[in-house]
């Protein structure tokens, strides 16, 4: 496992651009009560090279080579995202953010790690982030940083909203992504990142449509992100059987509707059209 490692990112001029970035382009949006996310993939350009200054900092991939021997890093940036945290508890998809998770699943592969860094663009609240499984717990200003194991991680953020607290001061993280895969061979490292980018997706867009729920649907997906997120800190494996049963009682009601279907069709009859007698 990777022990979590803190500390104050040195570059402060690309963080104080990607701050003017996010206030100028969401300026709306920080108004907002819901968290969100925006892939860093999907944003402009400039932007992007600001993050992949970020992404590619000597100071980030010293911390994370300190743990290992052989250190061979592969960045991810199909998963960097840019989050504006909000905290949110009202039975969606985020709020598992701000109550005891894991971030990732994929607790069984020994031999790779996913790390994250979270890179505090803009941060003046009294929220505590405490890692537990590394015994390490602090309260995040603006450019400081965390580097955590993506799978293993058991983390929370505890504090409360505060409906008083200036614009100005709104939660802004960087989430950047690598694999630590020493020793493997590229296709065992290409398989985890399709792994991963399977599952990460598959989470994240369950999260993000059920984020404060409005309809019947997102609150059934945000009921289920939540019970998978408690099932997933018990046992991976419990989360794995709950994935399947899933599966297998949707295929259930789809069969059970087509065949029922076919039944009342059947029951009903389709009367033939009488021939005219000359």
């Amino acid at each position: 496992m990777f022990k979590t490692v803190t500390g104050t990112f040195q570059d402060k001029k690309t963080i104080d651009d990607v701050k003017k970035f996010v206030f100028a382009e969401y300026k709306e949006e920080l108004k907002l009560r819901p968290s969100f996310h925006k892939y860093i993939s999907g944003l402009p350009a400039n932007f992007q090279e600001m993050v992949r200054k970020v992404r590619d900092s000597p100071q980030i991939k010293a911390d994370i080579c300190k743990q290992y021997t052989d250190c061979d890093i592969t960045a991810l940036p199909d998963t960097d995202e840019l989050y504006v945290s909000h905290y949110n508890i009202d039975g969606g998809g985020d709020q598992g953010l701000f109550e005891k998770h894991y971030d990732g699943v994929l607790r069984l592969l020994n031999d790779a790690t996913v790390v994250r860094a979270l890179i505090y663009v803009n941060s003046n609240d009294d929220f505590t982030v405490h890692f537990i499984d590394s015994g390490v717990s602090k309260n995040f200003r603006t450019y400081d940083y965390g580097i955590l194991d993506f799978n293993r991680e058991y983390h929370w953020v505890e504090g409360k909203y505060d409906d008083k607290m200036d614009i100005n001061d709104t939660r802004i993280l960087l989430k950047i992504n690598y694999l630590v895969c020493p020793k493997c061979s590229t296709a065992y490292a290409q398989f985890v990142i399709w792994l991963n980018l399977m599952v990460f997706y598959i989470v994240k867009t369950c999260m993000e449509y059920s984020k404060s729920p409005k309809t019947v649907f997102q609150h059934i997906i945000g009921f289920f992100c939540n019970l998978f997120r408690v099932v997933n800190n018990i046992s991976v494996y419990l989360s794995i059987l709950l994935v399947f049963a899933v599966i297998a009682a949707i295929i259930g009601v789809g069969y059970g509707g087509v065949i029922g279907g076919l039944y009342l069709i059947k029951k009903l009859g389709v009367r033939k059209p009488r021939r005219n007698r000359r």
